[in-house]
C-alpha cells in the first residue's frame, strides 16, 4: 500500500487515480440509489455519476496539473483566477448539457435545478461545488507532494551523515596505521628484545583497525584490548620517561560501543600530548560502566615546552572523534575537553 501511495513510476500513478475515480464513483452511485430509496436501477445511476465524474475530475487535473502550476506558480494570479472561474462555468454548462438528471439533485435536490433547466445561479451553485471538490483533491495530492519530498530529504540527510561518518572513520585509518608503525620501528631499533611481543600486539591492532572498526558497533571489550595493546606499545617505545596508568571498573562483556571513539582520545595523549615531551610526563586513562553508562577518562601531562608547541593536530583528531560522536550519539553522550596549567583532561559519560 506505502508503495502504491509513494511510486513516482508512471504505472503506479495511473493505477493510483484510476483506483481514486472508481472509487469516488461507486461511493456516490450508492449515495445516490439509497437516497432515491431504491427507486431506479443502480447500474443507471452509476452511468450517471460517471459521466458527471469524468467533468469533476477533469476540473481538478486541469487545475492542479494546469492552471496552479503554470499560472498560479509563476504569480500570474489574475490570470488563474479568470481561467479558473472561466473554465468552471464551461465544465458545469456541459455537466447540465450532457446529464439527464443532475448528479447533485440526487442527493441535494435543493442544490440542482427543475424540469431539465438550468440558470445562471444554477450554474454558479454547480461551480461552487465542483471548486469544493478541487480544493480537496489539490489538498490531498500537495499533501502526498510534501509527504514525499520531507521523506526524500530525510533519507538525503540520513544519507548524507553515513557518508560523512565512514569519511571520518577512514580518515582515521592511515593515521592510526602509521603512528602503531613508528612505534614497531622504535621498538626494533632501541628494544629488540621485545620485538616478538610487539609484533604480536601491532598484529591483533591491525586486525581490529581493518576488521573490526568496519563495523558499526564493536564490542566494548574489544575496544578495551585495543586500547590495552596500543598503551603495552607505547610503553615499549618511551620506556621509564613516561608514566603511563590505564585503569578499568566495571564489566564490560556484551557491551557494544562505536569503534576507534575511546582509542582516538588514548591516541592524542601519546601524539600530541606527553609523549611529545621529551621531559619526564605522565598519561591516566580510566573507564567505568554501571547500568550501560560509560564514564572514560584520558588525562596527559602538559609542560612549558608542550605549551609552546602548535595543538593543530590534537584539534583536528578531536574534532573528527567530536563529530562522530554527534553523529553516533545524538542526545546521548557528555564529552568535557578541559585545558589546564600542567594538564590535558578529556571526559567522556554516554549511554551504550
Amino acid at each position: 500500500m506505502y508503495r502504491l501511495l509513494t511510486n513516482q513510476k508512471l504505472l503506479f500513478r495511473i493505477l493510483r487515480h484510476v483506483i481514486l475515480f472508481f472509487s469516488m464513483v461507486i461511493l456516490f452511485s450508492w449515495v445516490t440509489y439509497f437516497s432515491s430509496e431504491g427507486d431506479g436501477s443502480f447500474l443507471k445511476g452509476f452511468a450517471k455519476v460517471f459521466t458527471n465524474a469524468l467533468i469533476f475530475f477533469g476540473y481538478a487535473y486541469l487545475t492542479v496539473y494546469l492552471f496552479i502550476p503554470y499560472f498560479l506558480v509563476k504569480r500570474k494570479v489574475l490570470l488563474f483566477i479568470v481561467l479558473f472561474i472561466l473554465t468552471g462555468l464551461g465544465l458545469s454548462l456541459m455537466k447540465f448539457l450532457f446529464s439527464d438528471i443532475i448528479f447533485y439533485q440526487a442527493i441535494a435536490p435543493e442544490n440542482g435545478s427543475v424540469g431539465g433547466f438550468f440558470s445562471l445561479s444554477a450554474l454558479l451553485v454547480n461551480t461552487k461545488d465542483m471548486t469544493f471538490i478541487v480544493a480537496i483533491f489539490a489538498i490531498v495530492k500537495y499533501a502526498r507532494d510534501h509527504y514525499i519530498v520531507e521523506s526524500t530529504i530525510r533519507e538525503l540527510g540520513q544519507k548524507g551523515l553515513e557518508a560523512e561518518l565512514k569519511l571520518l572513520e577512514h580518515h582515521m585509518d592511515p593515521h592510526v596505521i602509521f603512528n602503531n608503525f613508528n612505534s614497531l620501528y622504535s621498538i626494533s631499533l632501541y628494544r629488540p628484545e621485545y620485538l616478538k611481543s610487539t609484533v604480536k600486539k601491532l598484529k591483533s591492532i591491525l586486525h581490529y583497525l581493518f576488521s573490526e572498526s568496519k563495523k558499526e558497533k564493536v564490542l566494548l571489550a574489544k575496544e578495551v584490548e585495543m586500547i590495552e595493546n596500543y598503551i603495552g606499545l607505547e610503553k615499549l617505545r618511551y620506556g621509564e620517561r613516561l608514566n603511563i596508568t590505564f585503569r578499568t571498573e566495571g564489566n564490560t562483556q556484551g557491551i557494544m560501543i562505536a569503534p576507534l571513539i575511546l582509542y582516538s582520545f588514548v591516541e592524542n595523549c601519546f601524539v600530541h600530548g606527553a609523549g611529545e615531551d621529551p621531559r619526564k610526563s605522565w598519561i591516566n586513562i580510566e573507564l567505568s560502566v554501571k547500568d550501560s553508562r560509560l564514564r572514560f577518562l584520558a588525562a596527559n601531562s602538559v609542560s612549558e615546552y608542550l605549551r609552546e608547541q602548535n595543538t593543530t593536530g590534537r584539534r583536528s583528531s578531536n574534532g573528527n572523534t567530536v563529530r562522530r560522536l554527534e553523529l553516533q550519539y545524538p542526545n546521548s553522550h557528555r564529552l568535557a575537553i578541559r585545558e589546564k596549567r600542567n594538564e590535558h583532561v578529556v571526559e567522556l559519560n554516554v549511554s551504550l
